[in-house]
């Protein structure tokens, strides 16, 4: 079975975790910022067009890059990946999605808290972007379900170490690891 993680950044990601990722020996695609706690990482997704504009220059990662529109592809030479999932969306949630378009038949989440209880980011908030709140955190809850829907034959395991999304089972890392 093809299995893949996905590296989000909510404030439970631990850089033990990027770790016992790399030592997995599995592709890894980093959301946002999270490319700095796995600089390893296979590709790094993000779909803000604002967010590229900000970090694509301090980016030192070999991964290949990637994002949701045409658009921002065309303006920073990064690749574009179109969604099968209707409506709102979020980084994590496609870069769960660009797993499954890369081959992945089973998709470990770490720094998936959907949540802002014990703050924004493993990095702390981001000084001239938007930072997650109550609002789009209840949307990305919606979201994430929506995709579990779309794609039902896909293994999805949130192996966060603290998370409020409850739409793909819950497993320790280290169990995850193990099967």
């Amino acid at each position: 079975m093809v299995t893949f993680a996905c590296v989000a950044s909510g404030p439970s990601l631990s850089s033990s975790d990027c770790q016992k990722l790399l030592e997995a020996n599995i592709p890894i695609i980093a959301v946002n910022n999270s490319w700095r706690a796995a600089p390893f990482c296979s590709a790094i997704y993000a779909a803000d067009c604002c967010w590229w504009e900000e970090y694509i220059e301090e980016i030192t990662s070999p991964a290949t890059r990637w994002c949701g529109d045409s658009f921002t592809a065309n303006r920073f030479g990064i690749n574009h990946h179109e969604s099968k999932v209707p409506g709102s969306f979020n980084s994590g949630q496609r870069a769960i999605e660009l797993a499954i378009h890369l081959g992945a038949q089973r998709v470990l989440l770490v720094g998936y808290d959907c949540s802002i209880r014990h703050g924004a980011h493993w990095h702390g908030r981001h000084s001239t972007l938007a930072n997650p709140d109550n609002f789009s955190v209840n949307h990305w809850h919606e979201e994430f379900k929506r995709l579990q829907q779309e794609y039902p034959s896909i293994e999805v395991l949130n192996c966060s170490r603290r998370t409020r999304m409850n739409c793909f089972p819950i497993m320790s890392l280290e169990a995850a690891l193990s099967l």
